[in-house]
């Protein structure tokens, strides 16, 4: 998102998000079908006992990683990769620089990667002079657009047919109708074919780094990613310090919820493993060139971290995002950072910092809809109040308003006083209707598209013995 540097600059996004028909009907649908849907991936698996099998085996190597990296940089250099260490995400970017102009790169092609929005390492890559293309199809719409990712599996996932349509236009100079999807798409492989065959440096990510053998296990659902890591004479992995398991049996259980959760498949159409340097014709070795840089950026002191090391059992599954109702009507740009959804709300503080927290963790309304999902069981409402509570302490007070209104959820006598004279004083917006249609001008900007229940004059704590239903034949 376009970091907000105020609350009122932040809020006149939100209000832009929503004025968005479009992506305001566009991630309600997705809402209601996922849900609809992700009951019938698990209906003979029980999920309770794999994610909590999965959750515990994550805890176990969380206070490991470094032990862990240092097997898997042995075992991976054993078969001819080539492992870094970056301790931020600047020395991530410069390290993956060095590696392009010590090779004489001039062209990179990327497969999706969260790790590398992360880091911005398009923006650094392109400073230096390199040009650097996404190959996934959501990726390349959204560098086309200059947008980063919506969603962290389907990043374009804000935009209509009719917005790629135009943006293929620009990109192509050709017409054609943007109802044809396949059209688009032939569109988008028509372009991005020749870059593969081009390309100098390929760029991916991984889902797994398994120490016991140096491998790169990598999950996705368009055959770029293979491309754009064998073709090309050098392959570069950016890999978070999170991603490592011990094993392949740790992946494996992985793989089970991964894909049922993120996009409803029993599996996705690509599960590849990469260890250490493939052949290449490219070169004079008659082998490519294997790096993998490993990501710290706060992840091994959060790995320490008692309150929150819990976050790092996340795999980038999305579905926090898929359920929640803030997402669904604001999307991701407007509930994220970089990171998007609850899991989005607690890392931003950690990988980016307070200042791109401190809006937008005040959204989340704790439905609890993101606990339920999580296929690691991380509780997420709970974190984020804890990500809340850190933000306001770092800031040194809590905004008056939310002083006020802790003080009065806190006194029983104070609350009733106040709903006993709010009753009074909306007497002249409700003219004895049952509903306030017109709210008064402060209220107006943010909240008149709605109508609210006019206050009883009587509340139903003072007449509930009287409404009180009698029961015949009580049961448990």
């Amino acid at each position: 998102m376009k970091t907000a540097q105020d609350m009122k600059s932040y809020k006149k996004q939100i209000r832009q998000a929503l004025a968005d028909s479009f992506l305001r009907s566009a991630l309600d649908e997705f809402n209601t079908v996922y849900r609809e849907n992700r009951p019938n991936v698990y209906k003979d698996m029980d999920f309770n006992s794999l994610r909590d099998a999965i959750a515990e085996n994550k805890d176990s190597l969380i206070p490991f990683l470094e032990i862990l990296f240092e097997e898997f940089k042995s075992n991976a250099q054993k078969a001819g990769a080539i492992v870094h260490r970056a301790r931020d995400a600047r020395q991530a970017n410069e390290i993956i620089a060095r590696i392009a102009k010590e090779n004489k790169v001039k062209k990179i092609i990327k497969s999706k990667s969260m790790t590398a929005e992360e880091t911005f390492l398009n923006t650094h890559l392109e400073k230096q002079g390199f040009i650097v293309t996404e190959t996934d199809l959501g990726e390349w719409i959204i560098q086309l657009k200059k947008e980063g990712p919506s969603h962290m599996v389907m990043p374009a996932i804000h935009l209509s047919r009719y917005q790629v349509g135009e943006l293929f236009e620009k990109q192509t100079d050709l017409k054609f109708d943007s109802e044809n999807i396949d059209k688009l798409v032939k569109v988008a492989r028509h372009e991005l074919r020749p870059k593969f065959l081009e390309a100098d440096m390929g760029i991916s990510g991984a889902n797994f780094a398994i120490a016991d053998s140096g491998t790169l296990g990598l999950v996705t659902n368009e055959g770029n990613m293979r491309l754009a890591t064998t073709l090309p004479r050098v392959h570069v992995a950016l890999v978070g310090f999170d991603k490592l398991l011990a094993d392949l049996g740790s992946a494996l259980r992985i793989l089970k919820l991964l894909p049922r959760n993120a996009t409803g498949q029993a599996i996705t159409s690509y599960v590849t493993w990469i260890k250490g340097a493939n052949q290449s014709l490219n070169t004079p070795s008659g082998k490519k060139q294997m790096h993998v840089v490993f990501l710290d950026n706060g992840r091994l002191s959060l790995s320490k971290d008692s309150v929150f090391s819990t976050s790092l059992r996340c795999i980038r599954c999305g579905a926090c995002a898929n359920v929640c109702p803030i997402y669904s009507k604001v999307g991701g740009h407007k509930y994220g950072h970089v990171y998007i959804g609850a899991i989005g709300l607690i890392l931003t503080l950690f990988f980016h910092g307070k200042d791109n927290d401190r809006a937008i963790v005040k959204n989340c309304i704790n439905c609890q809809a993101c606990k339920e999902v999580c296929p690691v069981a991380i509780d997420l409402p709970h974190l984020i109040k804890k990500t809340y509570a850190r933000v306001i302490k770092e800031e040194g007070k809590a905004p008056v308003k939310n002083l006020m209104l802790s003080k009065l959820m806190k006194n029983r006598k104070l609350f009733h006083f106040v709903l006993r004279s709010a009753y009074l004083a909306q007497q002249p917006l409700s003219r004895g209707k049952s509903m306030i249609r017109h709210l008064p001008f402060f209220m107006e900007k943010d909240h008149g598209f709605r109508s609210l229940p006019v206050i009883a004059k009587t509340p139903l704590r003072d007449i509930w013995q009287s409404l009180g239903p009698e029961l015949k034949n009580p049961s448990l």
